[in-house]
Order: structure tokens, then sequence, then C-alpha cells
């Protein structure tokens, strides 16, 4: 019975792994919320990919009051952006 139940969280387990991976949208939306699960501007995203079309989104983080980063990787390059929560560019 052991031995049933190893085998099939192991096919769990591996069937998972072969999910297709995250696009662009799909990756913007996994990591649209922060560590404390608020959202992040609708604004900052769209001036992101305005300014970084096709870019890769790795993560997005608040910076402070009203300041968001986002990492990401564009033209194979690892690289950063800051938005003010209007969508302005802060600079990296």
């Amino acid at each position: 019975m052991k031995k049933i139940i190893l085998a099939a969280a192991l096919l769990v387990t591996i069937s998972s792994l072969q999910a297709s991976p995250l696009t662009n949208a799909a990756s913007t939306s996994f990591s649209q919320a922060l560590r404390n699960n608020a959202p992040i501007p609708q604004p900052c995203i769209d001036a992101y990919h305005a300014m970084f079309p096709g870019a890769t989104t790795l993560k997005w983080a608040r910076k402070g009051e009203g300041v968001y980063q986002v990492t990401f990787i564009f033209n194979g390059s690892k690289s950063t952006a800051r938005y003010s929560a209007a969508g302005v560019y802060l600079g990296k």
C-alpha cells in the first residue's frame, strides 16, 4: 500500500513539473501580488509594458510609499525599473 501511495505522489509531482512555462501575461498576473498581498497599480503595469514590450517579468515589489519596482529580463539582460503608483517611470 505504501508503494502505491508513493508512486501516486511521485506521478503527481512529475505531472506538475511538466506544466507549460509562464508566458509574459501569465507571469505578470502571477507576480502582481506583493509580499503583503497588495495589488500593483494598473498604471505601473501599463507603463512597464509600454517601455519594455516582450519583457519577461520576474517579480514586483513595493519599495516605499507609492513606489513599485519590477525585476525583469529584457533582450537577454536582467534589469529593474521603478514606477510611481500613477505609472510615472522613476528610474532603475
